[in-house]
């Protein structure tokens, strides 16, 4: 025969241990313990290595200051240098520059025919000449040797006049040279490039 139980089943009840869930539990909370240990330590040893890094890139850093301090020092000094060099050069082209401008007016004279008088040379280049000449044509053809030389920059001629000197007459003349400054075939030492 057949048996029914019509009776509601007993649920079963579980066999549920409570020690297995805190041991698994704390296992997971080692496990999450040792992940966070492990990343702790991993970004610390990389956080240790850039400082490490960053010192002595920093200790580098300022051993090259001070070498390109030193240089800059150097240069600044071979600068003044060569700056004091080109004041010197300037300075020794200029001093033999008033004896060639003298020289260049004395040349000149045509001789037997003109005679200076008084002659100031200024400190700015400007020379004032006074004197006498033969006649208008001697004085002109000193003025146009001195107009196409190469150290005179201009030639300004203030009066022309006659003159009876013992018994001779002659044309009184004053006249204004302005010098050039003449740089650009002198070397340092004065001396005259082609």
């Amino acid at each position: 025969m057949i048996k029914i139980n019509l009776l509601p089943q007993q649920k079963r009840t579980k066999d549920v241990s409570v020690e297995k869930d805190i041991l698994v539990f704390l296992l997971g909370l080692l496990l999450l313990g040792a992940a966070v240990y492990g990343v702790d330590f991993y970004f610390n040893s990389k956080i240790a290595d850039l400082t490490a890094a960053v010192d002595e890139k920093t200790k580098i850093k300022a051993s090259l200051e001070e070498k390109v301090a030193r240089v800059n020092a150097v240069l600044a000094e071979i600068k003044e240098i060569e700056t004091r060099i080109k004041v010197i050069k300037d300075v020794r082209l200029r001093q033999g520059l008033p004896v060639r401008y003298i020289d260049e007016l004395v040349v000149n004279i045509p001789q037997n025919k003109m005679w200076i008088e008084t002659f100031t040379l200024g400190g700015s280049g400007q020379i004032s000449l006074s004197g006498v000449a033969l006649d208008n044509q001697a004085f002109a053809t000193y003025v146009e040797k001195l107009r196409t030389s190469r150290y005179i920059a201009s030639v300004d001629t203030q009066r022309t006049s006659r003159r009876m000197i013992d018994g001779l007459g002659l044309v009184s003349f004053q006249c204004t040279v302005k010098a050039k400054e003449y740089f650009e075939n002198l070397d340092v030492n004065g001396t005259i490039h082609g």
